[in-house]
């Protein structure tokens, strides 16, 4: 049974009720689930400038100087996170408790575009442990780089964030989220019910499954509405079907 555009409206407000349900409860469950159940993450970053190590003592730098960065930068950013650095860093600071395999699920190495910049950004369950990781590979990252590529010299800009706030997860994000699939969810799960539903409740559709043009409809009715000659009437119209507020009467051949 094809809808048109206005018993869309219809289908929807009929199961109105449905809708706004699955979506509170979805929204409540899923806002419940990050401010309690997920455990927040927060991350702290640490920036390295590379410029060329024999021009270290000057104070502009050149063009040149600059492209010589930049071009480190990218091989740079490639070794810092293989087990070459992270297993000096693990041997070094064995107070972090880690192995090289959650320092690479922990750190993610970028780079600034067109600059000789590189960001080592770690998470952790504590800002504190965070800190502490970047650093330990920052300054191992430094100390360790020169007997495998000389010729860049590393500049660290420590961070220390005064307030840090949790980057993961976001509760707000999550609702949000959580709202929008519901709500689409609920609304194709009403059509699908809608759809589903066989029961003839309009003479529209009546015609629509007989082929047939309605002739009269009988409204619904009380006995109380009438008054009959010689004796009471049933509170059921003969001509009323079971369960329905109407008589329809259609043509047959």
């Amino acid at each position: 049974m094809e809808l048109e555009l206005k018993e869309y409206a219809t289908v929807l407000k009929k199961r109105l009720w449905l809708i706004l349900l699955v979506v509170a409860v979805v929204c409540v469950l899923v806002g419940f689930y990050s401010y309690r159940m997920v455990e927040p993450q927060y991350e702290a970053s640490n920036k390295m400038i590379v410029t060329n190590k024999t021009e270290e003592k000057k104070s502009v730098l050149s063009s040149d100087d600059m492209d010589m960065g930049m071009r480190l930068v990218y091989t740079y950013k490639e070794i810092i996170g293989t087990s070459v650095i992270l297993e000096k860093v693990v041997e070094q600071h064995p107070e972090l408790k880690l192995t090289v395999k959650d320092l690479m699920d922990m750190m993610v190495v970028d780079s600034v575009q067109d600059t000789p910049v590189m960001t080592i950004s770690v998470r952790d369950y504590s800002y504190e442990g965070a800190l502490k990781v970047s650093k330990a590979v920052a300054d191992v990252f430094k100390s360790e780089i020169s007997s495998i590529i000389p010729g860049g010299n590393i500049t660290i800009l420590y961070e220390n964030n005064a307030d840090p706030k949790p980057v993961t997860p976001s509760p707000l994000l999550y609702v949000v989220i959580a709202f929008v699939v519901s709500l689409m969810l609920s609304i194709g799960f009403c059509f699908l019910l809608e759809y589903l539903d066989d029961s003839i409740r309009t003479d529209k559709e009546v015609e629509m499954v007989l082929g047939l043009p309605t002739l009269a409809v009988i409204q619904h009715f009380k006995s109380s509405d009438f008054k009959a000659r010689g004796g009471s009437v049933s509170r059921r119209s003969p001509v009323e079907p079971p369960g329905s507020g109407k008589a329809i009467v259609n043509a047959s051949d």
